[in-house]
């Protein structure tokens, strides 16, 4: 077959560039090169020689020959593309992670690789012992369904691929396209008379759970078509490819289910913040839903990097340096982030409180990652960092749960002892009386008597966290507070002063 034979035309090239065409029985076992390009090279159909594959095998008593085709089948089947030019050709070959002698042929296949024993190479004793359910595992069902379609017509090559090998292609698209739409159906039964129900999520979740249903029906389709694929016998480096694109597709797909159960759960966080009082977890949820996509994300791209078989290991280390050096030249904003943590932590307040510090003050609108809106009482915006306001002390009035009122009522000094008793009584009844004012915790007594008023102190607390019922309440005391007076003939007392001349005579005269 045209592939086949570009295949082995590719490896003889590599193999001419290193000056060795092929593989002397003697040296067969001399490096682990030898050994998989020994066992690869004599099963290909231009130079099939399986009693020369075989001796890459170690002797334990097995068939060496059915063991060597099983695990190239295993290899084709699942999709493991050997570069040989990439296989270490040193006799002292050692891996770097364990520190022994032994190299594995794909990271992804734990069970094949070649060990050193003694001064010899050769496929490990466990690869051979296990070849012949590694090629079950692939093969369940036998690799010998081609023999079934021994026709010639169904030999016939298009493209490098026979017919076969297109007709086979094609009833496995149509069965995974049958599957997908029943799984779907079922699936879409499940999640919503089961879980949608049961949770009491609200319709909005009906879209992610519906996509949902579409992932996990494709995952199911495409999963089917990976394990029938390898029945097909493909050419290795089409098969390779196709088995990889599959793979990575249900990785993504993986990712994409994985978005959509998030958003799920975030919706019932959402339904849940919004029977909680506290405006501060609506505020959080948009960031944490934020942070979870793109972690979602990242780990995908990251294990489809690793799949490719990219070093993440010193990917994820130059990131490392990288992100010091980005966190050292942009510190500022890595503090403001983590102060955004702490008060999302501390919860020193929450949307719509009334805070002050630094002698500012005003309402909170909005806590973002970098900084936190205020809108000041003369209705401008001023945008706090939030590392700058996370050192802060910080005055929370919004949390009172009542406004104090505290007033001076100086009365003039011709005022009688008993009106002043009658006008004492009669503002604790109007305090008592009013609706706004919380009746256990206030105080009208006889407090001073000051230069000019005799000073009755009042004190008392008015059961609001509103400004505008505050200052109505006020009026309202204030305004019931000058009738009293003017019902009890009573007058209230103004800053003045009383001179006294002493005259020749001795008498003292004063002067108003």
């Amino acid at each position: 077959m045209y592939i086949n034979r570009l295949y082995l035309i590719l490896i003889v090239f590599f193999i001419s560039l290193s000056a060795q065409a092929q593989i002397d029985s003697s040296q067969v076992h001399s490096s682990p090169y030898t050994v998989i390009y020994n066992h690869l090279y004599y099963l290909q159909h231009e130079t099939y020689d399986p009693g020369r594959a075989a001796l890459s095998f170690p002797d334990i008593g097995l068939d060496n020959v059915k063991v060597a085709g099983k695990l190239k089948g295993y290899l084709d089947g699942k999709g493991f593309y050997i570069d040989i030019t990439r296989v270490p050709k040193s006799p002292n070959y050692v891996d770097s992670t364990n520190l022994e002698s032994i190299y594995f042929l794909n990271k992804g296949a734990s069970l094949v690789y070649v060990e050193k024993t003694g001064d010899s190479w050769s496929y490990g004793i466990t690869t051979t012992k296990q070849a012949a359910a590694l090629y079950k595992e692939v093969y369940p069902w036998g690799g010998n369904i081609i023999s079934y379609f021994s026709a010639p017509i169904w030999k016939y090559t298009i493209l490098g691929l026979t017919l076969f090998q297109y007709f086979g292609f094609f009833i496995i698209l149509l069965c995974a396209w049958i599957i997908y739409k029943i799984f779907r159906l079922i699936i879409q039964r499940i999640l919503t008379n089961g879980i949608q129900r049961y949770f009491g999520l609200s319709a909005t979740i009906d879209e992610p759970i519906l996509k949902a249903t579409r992932i996990i029906g494709l995952l199911i389709s495409i999963r089917f078509i990976l394990f029938l694929t390898p029945l097909l016998h493909l050419p290795i480096v089409f098969g390779s490819g196709l088995i990889k694109i599959f793979t990575i597709a249900s990785i993504a797909l993986i990712v994409y289910l994985l978005i959509q159960i998030a958003t799920i759960v975030l919706h019932y966080i959402e339904d849940a913040t919004k029977r909680t009082t506290s405006a501060m977890d609506d505020q959080l949820l948009p960031i944490l839903s934020r942070f979870i996509y793109g972690a979602i994300w990242v780990l995908g791209v990251i294990y489809i990097l690793d799949y490719l078989g990219i070093n993440i290991t010193a990917l994820l280390a130059g990131i490392s340096i990288g992100g010091l050096a980005l966190a050292l030249a942009a510190q500022d904003t890595v503090k403001n982030f983590f102060g955004s943590i702490m008060i999302f932590i501390d919860r020193p307040f929450q949307i719509g409180d009334w805070i002050s510090f630094d002698g500012s003050e005003g309402v909170v609108e909005e806590v973002g990652v970098r900084s936190t809106r205020i809108r000041s009482f003369a209705n401008s915006l001023f945008y706090v960092p939030n590392g700058m306001l996370a050192n802060k002390v910080i005055n929370n009035i919004g949390l009172r749960p009542s406004r104090r009122f505290r007033m001076v009522l100086g009365l003039t000094y011709n005022t009688p002892p008993d009106k002043i008793e009658q006008f004492v009584d009669g503002v604790r009844d109007l305090l008592t009386e009013h609706p706004q004012i919380v009746n256990d915790n206030f105080e009208v007594h006889l407090n001073d008597l000051a230069a000019s008023s005799i000073n009755i102190l009042v004190y008392s607390f008015i059961s609001t966290d509103e400004w505008s019922v505050e200052l109505k309440t006020k009026h309202e005391l204030i305004l019931s507070f000058l009738h009293l007076a003017q019902g009890l003939g009573i007058s209230y007392a103004f800053p003045s002063q009383s001179l006294y001349i002493e005259s020749n005579m001795g008498d003292n005269a004063p002067i108003m």
